[in-house]
């Protein structure tokens, strides 16, 4: 009888005509088909085929289709076919598609309570 709104997180598009200089903070998702010169910290962030990124992203989720020049610091990293990244990339997951491109460093991220030393391993 009455529609439950499904709670989602807020959505944002910069458009390919667009170009933004200065820092972005997003609690939702971000998708950037424009051009943004600036430091990016959001939560889900999608850059599109004819998207540019010159900064360091903060991110939990990242899926890059266009280029970024700077870091990525996120939980989930993925770089489709046409990805140019060139920076480190520190990653929870990463997933990397045939003919994505990457100039820099890729540092998965350790959690030490997950990790179980070689030691005490042989003993279980």
């Amino acid at each position: 009888m009455f529609n439950k709104k499904k709670t989602s997180l807020p959505f944002s598009l910069i458009s390919p005509d667009t170009e933004i200089t200065g820092n972005i903070h997003c609690d939702g998702e971000i998708q950037i088909d424009g051009k943004v010169v600036g430091d990016l910290n959001v939560t889900q962030l999608i850059i599109g085929d004819s998207g540019i990124v010159e900064g360091n992203i903060t991110a939990k989720q990242v899926q890059v289709r266009g280029q970024v020049q700077g870091g990525i610091r996120a939980d989930s990293v993925t770089l489709e076919p046409s990805a140019r990244v060139t920076g480190d990339i520190e990653h929870d997951t990463l997933t990397i598609q045939a003919g994505a491109h990457i100039q820099g460093q890729l540092n998965h991220r350790v959690e030490p309570s997950n990790v179980t030393p070689l030691d005490k391993a042989s003993e279980v």
